[in-house]
């Protein structure tokens, strides 16, 4: 293991410093920004499906019901719509960033201050990394950071 690595839950995750944290987040806001127009689509696409089985109940399944190739199809591409969210999710972990809450843009990084491993903590809007807080706190714990 390189001292740019720590073994957690047999999980390697980076390290990070502020300022390489800082340069990876105009990537992680484009993804975000996908992620948002996904999940809208998503949200969509569920009331939809959602609306259909309440109007046929299990019906909707038969192939000759009168909606079944549109509900066959929107639940097709509710399911590309999920699998991208996904995939998306999973170019952030590859970025080295914990993901914590998709819907606030929250995200951790790894990181070591004054000794202690912590993480840094970003949420959009934030035009750079300002914040951290131990591995226990959590967002409510955020103390700033002092360069």
């Amino acid at each position: 293991m390189t001292d740019t690595q720590l073994d957690i839950a047999a999980t390697p995750r980076r390290i990070f410093t502020v300022d390489e944290a800082n340069r990876l987040l105009p990537a992680i806001d484009g993804i975000f920004r996908e992620m948002d127009a996904r999940a809208a689509r998503a949200r969509e696409l569920s009331d939809l499906v959602g609306d259909l089985e309440s109007y046929w109940g299990a019906s909707v399944e038969d192939a000759a019901n009168a909606d079944h190739a549109a509900y066959a199809k929107l639940k097709v591409e509710l399911a590309e719509v999920l699998k991208g969210l996904n995939d998306a999710t999973m170019r952030l972990s590859a970025l080295g960033c914990e993901l914590k809450d998709p819907h606030r843009g929250l995200v951790d990084f790894y990181a070591y201050v004054d000794g202690e491993l912590v993480f840094l903590c970003w949420q959009r809007g934030e035009r750079e990394l300002g914040y951290f807080h131990s591995l226990e706190a959590g967002f409510p714990g955020r103390r700033p950071i002092v360069r």
